[in-house]
């Protein structure tokens, strides 16, 4: 698939295409660690293509092809050995690097000569994170905020629209007024008037501002796919808040989010009883799935709302699924107040013709120190 300095296609992220190319350069999350028990395997579908992640007795987590060499079988459905994935079908036993170890059908085992993709696998933040690419690794990433005391929450929620229409999404400080007029953004003052956008790139990604009259959100982006700022929770006040978009496949993604909040000691359990309570309404309401499907066959209207945890998310998903799967962003009229959309494009389209011309990229480098600010911290 060809890209063109005018306009890339951001969508398609399968192996081969530019994009997918691109976010395979990168360490994504793939899955959240407390839910990968030791001697567990399961399947994974990252930007169109098939992995097996698994846990050994070690406690240490891998990443492997999704299918034995053997006949095909999928390797998620094995048996977890020490650190060694057994195949369901004849017991083909794979380490972690992908080698086979062992045959015991075969009489004469030519197990030495069979290997099977293995990926550079490490945990952070509360989730596992992988490494899709080619040759070795860039080195990982940390951000020193987001780590040390306080509460880390972290969560994966499914998302059926492409992964960049909601990076373009993280990156608009404007549609605070119109999309989350009716908010707990309001109660902080982020949609108490319409921001005075600016940013830059960065060594690596973006920075953004919105000014408005009594403070300035400062906010991020890790390339290629990550946003990081503070967001205010209802329940913990501002947090530091990191988001990867993460395609599953080229018209949906996961978003994996890490939260992390002063919050310590005596506080952190009266905070968990309200989160139940949260928890426990949520699951007498409709779901925000079949909320949004309403809004989006006009049977309500998204103002009709009546508050609930997770509203922000349902006025999200109207707005990003009301443009479809497959965004026709060429077609986009953007204004001044798309700055910051106009940029990430931008950089995103240069990367990619670089990469498909064979020419030198970018090497993107993440400052640990590196903080965000709303300047109405309490």
């Amino acid at each position: 698939m060809a890209v063109t300095a005018h306009f890339p296609d951001y969508i398609s992220v399968g192996p081969g295409t530019p994009t997918g190319t691109f976010l395979r350069k990168f360490w994504q999350p793939v899955y959240e660690s407390a839910r990968l028990g030791a001697g567990r395997a399961v399947p994974l579908r990252i930007m169109g293509e098939d992995f097996t992640l698994y846990r050994g007795q070690s406690r240490k987590a891998f990443v492997v092809d999704s299918r034995c060499a053997h006949r095909g079988a999928l390797l998620s459905i094995g048996r977890v050995e020490g650190d060694t994935l057994a195949c369901l079908y004849h017991g083909w036993t794979y380490d972690g690097s992908g080698q086979c170890i062992a045959q015991p059908p075969e009489k004469r085992s030519f197990a030495s000569t069979v290997r099977i993709r293995s990926y550079p696998a490490q945990e952070y933040l509360g989730f596992v994170f992988a490494y899709l690419g080619e040759g070795e690794p860039p080195h990982f990433p940390r951000i020193l905020a987001a780590e040390g005391d306080g509460l880390l929450e972290v969560r994966e929620s499914r998302r059926p629209y492409p992964f960049f229409s909601q990076l373009e999404n993280s990156v608009d400080e404007v549609h605070f007024n119109f999309t989350h007029r009716q908010s707990t953004f309001s109660d902080v003052g982020l949609n108490d008037e319409i921001p005075e956008i600016d940013c830059k790139e960065t060594e690596y990604g973006l920075i953004r501002y919105g000014k408005r009259t009594e403070a300035t959100r400062v906010s991020h982006i890790l390339m290629p796919n990550c946003l990081y700022s503070k967001v205010h929770d209802e329940l913990l006040g501002w947090t530091e808040h990191l988001s990867w978009r993460v395609p599953i496949d080229d018209c949906t993604h996961s978003s994996f989010v890490a939260k992390k909040s002063s919050l310590v000691g005596e506080g952190i359990e009266e905070y968990q009883k309200k989160k139940e309570e949260a928890r426990a309404l949520l699951a007498t309401l409709e779901s925000s799935d079949k909320v949004a499907d309403r809004v989006l066959r006009g049977e309500l209207h998204i103002d009709d709302l009546p508050h609930r945890p997770d509203l922000v998310m349902i006025q999200d998903l109207v707005v990003l699924r009301s443009q479809g799967p497959r965004p026709a962003r060429e077609k986009d009229q953007l204004g001044a107040s798309d700055k910051q959309i106009r940029l990430l494009r931008q950089m995103f389209t240069r990367e990619l013709v670089a990469q498909t011309e064979n020419r030198s990229m970018k090497q993107w480098r993440v400052p640990p120190g590196l903080t965000t600010s709303t300047g109405l911290e309490d």
